[in-house]
């Protein structure tokens, strides 16, 4: 392989344990073939569209990265440039790029395989790019000026040094990496911080945080909720206003259904590529391509009239639960790593804090995993035996009072059904995508993004089988400090909530990766279960205080987020 074996955005994408997999059985080059086969593809996209000189985009495509990718860019340019443009200048698809350069080493293994890809044909005439290389960002600079450069950003010795320990957090720290105080909150946004978790109203301060009991001085803010001060008797607003309310707060623990994975459209869409378009890429990553302030379990952001969450939900029903969500949901999880650390992150304490409403979603990973070997799904002893222990950990950690409500495994083949003959935005069809993703083992589910149905089927009886065991759970034990509920993964329920409103099933899910729910599944979501749980468990939910309004009145919207 060309590219340095510490080249790994897969492991951003789809959590550390998906990339210990991978690198353990990756084929035909792997990560590194589809970043070269899905680069050129948009590469070559945007010379025809945009009428450039393939040489010329190349020049150009650094600067419409962050300044702190650019050298990255350049670097990547500068090594790997003269040799992918010799290729490409003879009108060879990206997947004859890739293989011809090295990057893809298994024949049989390629994207293109029924749609005709994009090629120089249309472009505008030039020359072949010389062994010295075209007129580069940065080409001024030399390897070891380049090199001071990278340190001088934080970016480490290499290009790589400072992705990858950025990445190698994501694997092992599911906790704010900007907390003082050490709560397990942050008044910062991203790296788990307040986008994850209700900002925190004082970092230098640990017992003042979202859901923990207030104090008896009325004006210190110590829930964060910002509800402070007393009124002319001198009495706490905090108690007169919220003091008996019955305040919850939300919580979900799971994987990257829970914690909103979405890699921008616009990524890899050369239409739709503008010189912004990459603009947040480093916040996107800093919050490990996910959206928890969006997300239907703890989204408090607005983006859309599709943005309903629980924790919109019961913040509406009772003020004084402000700011109190966290999503502790971790891309690429399943049941047996939910104790390695994911539980573990919960910021709550079973005698300083309030109830919580607690989530426990793993909608798809004891199933998928890029191995094409179907017996490397969980089996129905094992998940029993991890969630149980997850339970008796919470049981623990979680107030008295609180509420846990069981998310069922998707129907993960209905993916095929409603994406395989569109078109993704790279231009080939989904399921060349997942045939092509499958062939280097990086699939993030092989069991479901198959072209195989024998495959996708045993995949949804192993997921039924699992589904199971949350109402055996159920029905068999208790806990101290927390109630049990099941709810099986909504999809049909909001698919037809959805067609009534004239859409179609497709647009429920997210198009780069073609698997997770995209922002109008998440508050499709959201409105099912809230009103699921006032069907069948309002307990779940709190009581709607009263105060709401003398609330609104006095506090506006309680110092945001």
């Amino acid at each position: 392989m060309l590219l340095s074996a510490s080249f790994v955005p897969g492991k951003a994408l789809f959590g550390a344990e998906w990339w210990q997999q991978a690198r353990l059985s990756d084929a035909g080059g792997g990560t590194n073939c589809a970043v070269c086969t899905l680069g050129v593809t948009l590469l070559e996209q945007l010379s025809v569209i945009h009428d450039k000189p393939i040489e010329k985009v190349f020049d150009e495509i650094c600067g419409y990265f962050p300044a702190e990718f650019q050298s990255i860019c350049v670097y990547l340019v500068n090594t790997y440039g003269d040799e992918l443009i010799a290729h490409i200048v003879k009108d060879e698809s990206a997947d004859d790029v890739c293989h011809n350069t090295g990057f893809c080493t298994l024949p049989t293994c390629r994207l293109f395989t029924e749609t005709a890809p994009a090629t120089l044909s249309q472009a505008p005439s030039f020359s072949v790019w010389s062994a010295a290389g075209p007129a580069k960002i940065a080409s001024q600079l030399k390897a070891a000026a380049m090199q001071k450069k990278l340190q001088n950003l934080g970016l480490g010795e290499t290009p790589w040094a400072w992705i990858e320990a950025l990445i190698a957090r994501f694997g092992t720290v599911h906790e704010p990496s900007e907390d003082v105080d050490n709560d397990l909150y942050s008044d910062q946004n991203t790296m788990r911080g307040a986008h994850w978790r209700g900002r925190d109203c004082d970092d230098l301060n640990s017992k003042r945080h979202a859901g923990v009991l207030q104090g008896s001085n009325p004006f210190i803010d110590e829930n964060c909720n910002g509800i402070v001060g007393a009124n002319g008797q001198g009495q706490s607003y905090e108690t007169l206003l919220c003091g008996s309310s019955g305040q919850l707060g939300v919580i979900v623990v799971g994987d990257s259904g829970g914690a909103h994975f979405e890699i921008p459209p616009a990524y890899l869409n050369a239409s739709a590529v503008t010189p912004t378009t990459y603009s947040n890429l480093l916040g996107n990553l800093l919050d490990e391509f996910d959206l928890p302030q969006l997300s239907g379990y703890t989204g408090y952001a607005n983006t859309s009239e599709y943005s309903s969450s629980m924790y919109k939900y019961l913040r509406e029903r009772n003020l004084c639960n402000h700011r109190d969500f966290q999503n502790c949901a971790v891309n690429g999880v399943r049941s047996s790593s939910m104790n390695g650390g994911i539980i573990q992150a919960i910021a709550r304490n079973v005698t300083l804090d309030q109830p919580a409403l607690l989530f426990f979603e793993l909608i798809g990973n004891d199933i998928c995993n890029p191995h094409p070997d179907i017996n490397r799904m969980t089996t129905p002893a094992e998940f029993l035996a991890n969630v149980l222990e997850s339970l008796n950990y919470l049981d623990h950690q979680l107030p008295k009072g609180s509420h846990v409500v069981f998310i069922g495994l998707a129907p993960g083949a209905e993916l095929w059904d409603l994406l395989n003959n569109r078109t993704h935005p790279i231009g080939a069809t989904y399921r060349e995508v997942y045939d092509f993703l499958n062939c280097l083992e990086i699939s993030p589910c092989w069991m479901w993004m198959n072209s195989n149905a024998t495959v996708r089927e045993a995949g949804t009886t192993r997921a039924n089988e699992l589904n199971l065991i949350y109402p055996q759970i159920i029905a068999n034990y208790t806990f101290n400090n927390f109630d049990m509920a099941y709810y099986a993964f909504p999809f049909a329920d909001i698919l037809a909530e959805w067609t009534a409103q004239g859409g179609e099933g497709w647009q429920l899910i997210e198009p780069i990766d073609g698997f997770h729910p995209n922002q109008i599944a998440h508050s499709l979501m959201a409105d099912y279960y809230y009103k699921s749980l006032l069907r069948d468990h309002p307990s779940f939910l709190g009581p709607i205080n009263p105060n709401n309004t003398q609330i609104a009145q006095l506090f506006g919207d309680q110092g945001g987020y």
